[in-house]
């Protein structure tokens, strides 16, 4: 964009809940919310934010990080499974998903289990197509939005804004190969749900390798009944 001098604007003074006006208002006017000390400037097309907004009450400076911008984006996305497996020990669950191009997806990952179990997370994996039960719902986390993940089950013909999920005899019947096992641990009996990174989302977050095939998956340790319940949340980022 070329260096533009801006001559002739105008001032405007308002509240943030009135309109802001765009009829006749010429480029680099200014506008200033008194209520809220925010400052505004028309770039010839629409008003921009020049300045820091407080809130009304507080005068404070709201913030908000970027996982929960993209909650209020309606990039933000979630699923669960959850099963009770036979009393068999190595008895598996799953989630598969394959990533798209773009966006990356941030996710959070976390697991639990009624009695001991091991958690791993599961990086290129092979499974056989249409293998386990796929087209599981995916559920926008800002509920009015409309919104679609990107990533795609293990139908014969993937669909968008579903995953996969995997019981002991799917994972058997899929051929299935774990790839790059990125990480595993051990589920005390009866505690979670554990996530599976660090102490706060900064550290728990992985940001998953584009179109590659995951499966987040619990293994039972012994030859009991166990409850499992895998969870993911995530948003759906593209670099700039």
């Amino acid at each position: 964009m070329a260096v533009t001098q801006v001559r002739g604007g105008q001032r405007f003074h308002c509240l943030k809940a009135d309109t802001k006006p765009t009829t006749g208002v010429p480029t680099g006017s200014q506008l200033f919310e008194t209520d809220t000390g925010g400052k505004w400037e028309y770039n010839g097309a629409a008003w921009v934010p020049v300045g820091p907004i407080v809130e009304a009450i507080t005068l404070a400076q709201p913030t908000i990080d970027y996982g929960h911008h993209e909650i209020h984006g309606g990039s933000s996305f979630t699923v669960q499974y959850s099963r009770t497996t036979d009393a068999t020990a190595n008895h598996r669950s799953g989630i598969y998903l394959l990533t798209p191009a773009t966006p990356l997806l941030h996710m959070v990952v976390s697991f639990s289990s009624s009695i001991a179990a091991v958690f791993s997370i599961c990086e290129g994996v092979t499974l056989t197509a249409n293998g386990g039960t796929h087209g599981v719902a995916i559920y926008n986390r800002y509920r009015d939005s409309v919104k679609v993940s990107g990533v795609f089950d293990n139908a014969t013909s993937a669909a968008v804004n579903k995953v996969t999920t995997l019981d002991e005899d799917e994972f058997a019947a899929g051929s299935f190969n774990a790839g790059t096992v990125i990480r595993t641990e051990p589920l005390e009996a009866g505690t979670g749900p554990k996530p599976a990174g660090g102490a706060s989302r900064d550290s728990e977050e992985y940001i998953l390798a584009a179109s590659t095939k995951y499966i987040f998956m619990i293994t039972n340790t012994p030859a009991t009944a166990n409850v499992h319940h895998i969870l993911l949340d995530w948003y759906e980022h593209t670099n700039r």
